[in-house]
């Protein structure tokens, strides 16, 4: 059995450490680019994957 004097030095050390994990993955996924994609056009004329926006978007680039 716990007594009252670990409880009352449990809880507030469990509530800071869960404060400091959300902080701590809010943090990383804040400094993630959000909404940025990027392709690897030298792939894109022989992947399915690449849709004919964006293979025309690869052969735009390359022009340049």
């Amino acid at each position: 059995m716990t007594t009252v004097k670990e409880h009352l030095i449990m809880w507030p050390t469990l509530i800071l450490l869960g404060v400091a994990l959300f902080l701590l993955l809010y943090g990383i996924n804040s400094s993630m680019g959000h909404g940025t994609a990027m392709y690897n056009c030298s792939i894109a004329e022989i992947s399915p994957d690449y849709t004919p926006a964006m293979k025309e978007e690869c052969r735009k680039l390359k022009r340049q």
